[in-house]
């Protein structure tokens, strides 16, 4: 009689430990849904930050272009040197800008490369 006694303690302190990890692996679980959770309002609250900040770099390069071509009001053509020094903004950005008024049409470039490159207004 006494061995049943100690197989059911035994399987009663079985059962008990079953039921504790069961409820740590849920809490786990609960505690991984929550962060992922907070991580995913995170990025939604970054990505709406992206898109304020992508749309004011876009106003941005559009009135650096606004610029550019107003530049052409007193000359018909002008060097990548030229419109930096101009606007006070690196030659890399500027030829960004060049190419990409050319590509809509709006500057002829002159030259393939080096210091002969100038640009025109079509």
């Amino acid at each position: 009689m006494n061995y049943i006694y100690l197989i059911l303690i035994l399987v009663v302190i079985g059962l008990a430990w079953v039921v504790w990890k069961c409820y740590q692996k849920s809490e786990a679980d609960r505690k991984e849904i929550l962060a992922l959770e907070k991580e995913k309002n995170e990025y939604e609250d970054l990505g709406k930050g992206l898109a304020e900040y992508n749309q004011k770099l876009q106003e941005k390069k559009e009135q650096v272009k606004a610029k550019i071509l107003k530049l052409f009001g007193t000359k018909t053509r002008i060097n990548n040197h030229d419109i930096a020094k101009a606007l006070d903004i690196p030659s890399v950005s500027i030829r960004r800008y060049l190419d990409e008024l050319e590509e809509g049409g709006k500057l002829k470039q002159i030259g393939v490369s080096g210091k002969k490159v100038y640009y025109s207004k079509i």
